[in-house]
């Protein structure tokens, strides 16, 4: 991948530079000395990486733009507070446990049970009021707890699963405001990001943000 592809590849997936860019109110070679650190090029590359960057300025990016625009003014956000994220080990008594938690959620009732299976253990993402259920299945065995989560479900139309960089544009602009990602999960066409109850406010203003910015 050339110098320019990798600049031009970045600066796609990173909402808040872009718009830097835009209104002029960014050094562009301290832009430039900084994706010679992200991107590990040497900074004798540095005048190759500034203009990457003003190419990539001149280009017309009006047609993904106007893509983006579209897509973040059908969504719908939804969320959901006091959630747990749990890790447990991948095991054949886990397993089975894991079962028996299953048959005692649920879902129709509006229960959260989502699980992924990792190669190092299983997540298991549920109401913070079924921790009690938890505890007495699983005798209190985990690797990790956190508590007092937010659940963000974003719901996109179908058409947003062919258009580039919509997860990454969301995630860098999140953590552009310090707000801490638990956890991201993707069932298209809903993306379910998990953070602390405290950042939920300031997390709708960033997606929000981002629907009246593009």
């Amino acid at each position: 991948m050339t110098i320019t592809d990798k600049v031009k590849t970045y600066l796609d997936n990173d909402f808040v530079i872009r718009k830097a860019l835009a209104k002029n109110i960014i050094s562009l070679r301290a832009l430039s000395r900084y994706l010679c650190n992200i991107l590990e090029l040497d900074q004798k590359n540095i005048h190759a990486v500034m203009s990457a960057i003003r190419r990539y300025k001149k280009e017309d990016k009006t047609k993904r733009d106007k893509e983006l625009k579209n897509i973040f003014s059908k969504i719908t956000i939804r969320t959901r507070s006091d959630i747990a994220d749990i890790c447990i080990a991948k095991n054949k008594t886990n397993q089975e446990n894991l079962n028996k938690f299953n048959s005692k959620i649920d879902i129709e009732k509006g229960d959260v049970l989502r699980v992924i299976q990792a190669e190092q253990g299983i997540r298991l993402i549920i109401d913070k009021k079924n921790l009690d259920l938890f505890h007495n299945i699983f005798n209190k065995k985990y690797s990790s707890l956190e508590k007092d989560l937010t659940e963000i479900n974003i719901q996109f139309t179908k058409e947003a699963a062919k258009v580039k960089g919509i997860v990454s544009l969301i995630t860098s602009a999140l953590s552009s405001e310090d707000i801490n990602l638990i956890e991201i999960m993707s069932s298209a066409p809903e993306l379910l990001i998990f953070i602390k109850n405290q950042d939920l406010l300031k997390a709708l203003q960033v997606i929000n943000g981002i629907k009246n910015n593009i």
